[in-house]
């Protein structure tokens, strides 16, 4: 570390014609150094291709027409001052990002100047609550909570943080909500002086300038490089890494994901919850009375998703459910709320899930009853209406379960159908045996 310190200061004192090598040679150590001790990040920046470019801060992800690469500029860099331990805590910072697709899914945001700057807060705030030794301006949810003036909970995904400024700015007055860069307003001179800091930190300008029409392509080369790292890594590295990161690798050791759309349907079909006026359809007990509406059918709302966390579900298991759950909302429109059980429903564990898992801490370990899930119901769901609960479970508890509440349920197996424990399950059984993303997970 005191080395790589010491190459920092040393950068300084370069002439301009050597400032290219003397980049690349820092940048080789600092990859080196995590090949060693932080394997995950050091495998990632290893098949990065990294350029020494001109840009206004010291790191940033540039993409191209195939993939994304790692711009360092020296100048920006030596500005900076900063340590061996905050260089390679910002080479781990841009890990992260490209881990979570921030640079894709915050495209568009970093467009419009009113939320430019709630972005780039929120995707770094998301990605620092997962890092030590940051240089001085980083910004983390601590952060956030401090200029909002209002709780915000520790590791989530930036959508929650994005979410969240967002509310905060409607509520501004118009002479206070944002400057041209995205920045909240009128948040005194110290913040603003962080705001600038930020800025300099980790460079996200350019990631909306990635075409729209070569987006797959990148995004192809983002799984392939995450797929190479997460095979490359021993169970024991992937069990030092956060919870969150687990689950970010899990999903993506297949090219093909896993169909929740068809695998719901092919298991339960539509889910009608009864009917619901519509203006846009004729009624047609009166069809000439054009100011009566029409109906039409409604479908689920809530998604009540209950994870078996009890010994003899592995924490790759657990952490691959949740990272597939988190594919749901880009599929069906619905809250999704989350409870961990095992013996019981850990209900102070809840959460709503967003973009991907907020947590993924076991909280459970014991045996598995089913029927505590059952019990659970009448309290948590105060309707049927709209209403939908998914038990994502390997299928090993009791033989026979008494049914509290007529509400729709999809009991989703890890192991093959038949070595369900319950004898005539209430709802529709679906086993995942026969997923191939499933299968190369139990592989390796």
């Amino acid at each position: 570390m005191t080395s790589l310190t010491h190459e920092l200061k040393q950068l300084a004192a370069v002439a301009p014609d050597g400032q290219n090598q003397a980049t690349k040679q820092l940048y080789r150590e600092a990859v080196m150094f995590l090949l060693r001790d932080d394997p995950f990040y050091g495998r990632v920046l290893s098949q990065l291709t990294m350029q020494v470019g001109t840009g206004h801060a010291p790191l940033a992800l540039l993409p191209t027409d195939r993939d994304w690469q790692l711009q360092i500029n020296p100048t920006a860099l030596v500005k900076c001052d900063w340590t061996g331990a905050e260089w390679l805590t910002m080479l781990r910072h841009t890990v992260l990002h490209l881990l979570w697709q921030h640079p894709d899914r915050y495209a568009v945001a970093l467009k419009t100047p009113a939320q430019a700057g709630l972005a780039r807060w929120a995707t770094d705030a998301a990605v620092n609550d997962y890092l030590t030794k940051l240089p001085a301006g980083a910004i983390t949810s601590r952060d956030l909570a401090h200029l909002l003036g209002q709780p915000v909970a520790a590791r989530q995904d930036s959508a929650v943080y994005f979410k969240q400024l967002r509310e905060w700015q409607a509520q501004q007055s118009p002479a206070d909500h944002l400057r041209g860069n995205g920045g909240p307003q009128q948040i005194g001179h110290q913040v603003t002086t962080r705001e600038l800091m930020v800025t300099a930190l980790d460079g996200h300008e350019a990631w909306q300038l990635g075409s729209v029409t070569t987006r797959a392509v990148r995004e192809q080369w983002r799984q392939q490089v995450l797929a190479q790292t997460a095979e490359s890594l021993t169970a024991k590295q992937r069990g030092t890494l956060p919870g969150a990161v687990q689950a970010a690798l899990t999903p993506i050791m297949v090219t093909h994901p896993l169909d929740w759309r068809t695998l719901l349907k092919r298991g339960l079909g539509q889910v009608p919850v009864g009917r619901q006026s519509a203006y846009g359809r004729f009624n047609r007990r009166q069809p000439a009375r054009m100011e009566l509406p029409g109906q039409i059918v409604a479908t689920w709302q809530q998604l009540s998703v209950f994870i078996d966390e009890s010994g003899s579900m592995g924490d790759r298991e657990v952490a691959y459910l949740l990272g597939q759950l988190a594919a749901l909302l880009a599929v069906y429109p619905a809250q999704v709320t989350v409870y961990p059980f095992d013996a019981i429903v850990h209900l102070d564990q809840h959460f709503t899930l967003e973009r991907r898992p907020q947590r993924l801490v076991r909280t459970g370990g014991g045996g598995t009853t089913f029927q505590a899930v059952l019990d659970c119901l009448p309290r948590l769901l105060t309707t049927t209406s709209g209403q939908l609960v998914l038990i994502l479970t390997d299928g090993y508890g009791e033989p026979r379960l008494r049914p509290t509440l007529p509400v729709p349920i999809i009991w989703l197996l890890t192991s093959p159908a038949y070595h369900f424990s319950v004898k005539d399950p209430p709802g529709t059984v679906i086993s995942l045996s026969a997923d191939p993303q499933w299968q190369a997970l139990r592989r390796s």
